[in-house]
């Protein structure tokens, strides 16, 4: 069954950072389970290897590793599993070789205790692009579900992805304000257009020890972010302009290629599925 505050949500949808305790390995994979089938999704990612996906990573290009920044073991993709921590590594993202639009996903993340050059100093660190458009680049032209320690749930538009949301009035004159959705006072802004902008998530430390689902429902030109059950950003009028020409008219995006972000931390990623909203 669907969480309540999510079911609820798409009923009206528009046209600490942790270290992972350790544990003995996972079971193996297993097919979709009867609750997953009832509720419509199939898997994105079949939890034995990357058929369906595609790696591109700085340096190499796409589906080449050598460096085995990439394991998939335990029905899971595991990031930098046999890097050593503060090692200088690559970064990129493992992205699907087809475009989606209208559709529900859902992940789930653990982060693992290392971290690596040149983020170090920084905090852990990935993310879910989405309606990923063009050429692959670090970093591409699409929206970003942000998964960094403390910030899970922040809105990212890259490159030209603009749209409309809502934040606490009280946070709307700093450079990152705070999502608080219409009907519970949020003010309206327009995030994107140039560059890349960020949204801070709901207020509040939605994050969980160990296993925790992040999922995007992307309908038509708008987009939700949810974090354990709870709508922590939301958009709409989804659209790509170009700040060179700031009079031309913008396009509405709907679509695109999605990818799991690989970003100098140490992080796994397992029951990566999908549904459709057609």
């Amino acid at each position: 069954m669907l969480p309540l505050a999510l079911a609820l949500w798409l009923s009206i949808l528009p046209g600490p950072h942790r270290d992972a305790p350790k544990s003995a390995p996972s079971p193996a994979p297993a097919p979709p389970s009867q609750a997953a089938k009832a509720e419509g999704f199939t898997p994105l990612f079949n939890g034995r290897d990357l058929t369906g996906w595609y790696t591109f990573l700085q340096k190499h290009g796409r589906n080449a590793d050598p460096d085995r920044v990439i394991t998939v073991e335990d029905g899971a993709i595991h990031l930098y599993k046999n890097a050593a921590d503060n090692d200088m590594v690559v970064m990129g993202y493992i992205g699907t070789e087809k475009e989606y639009g209208d559709y529900h996903l859902r992940v789930r993340y653990r982060w693992g205790a290392k971290k690596f050059r040149p983020r170090y100093e920084l905090k852990k660190d990935a993310g879910i692009y989405y309606h990923i458009l063009g050429e692959d680049a670090v970093w591409p032209r699409a929206l970003q579900f942000q998964v960094e320690a403390t910030n899970v749930g922040d809105l990212i538009a890259l490159h030209g992805f603009q749209l409309d949301s809502w934040v606490d009035p009280k946070t709307q004159g700093e450079a990152m304000p705070t999502f608080l959705d219409e009907p519970q006072g949020g003010a309206a802004r327009v995030l994107g257009g140039k560059g890349i902008q960020y949204q801070k998530h709901l207020a509040g430390d939605h994050e969980v020890e160990g296993w925790n689902t992040a999922e995007i429902i992307a309908k038509g030109d708008s987009v939700t972010h949810v974090l354990n059950g709870r709508v922590v950003n939301r958009g709409v009028h989804v659209r790509l302009v170009d700040p060179e020409h700031p009079d031309a008219p913008p396009k509405p995006i709907t679509k695109g290629r999605i990818a799991l972000e690989i970003e100098a931390a140490e992080i796994e990623f397992r029951d990566v599925e999908i549904r459709s909203l057609d």
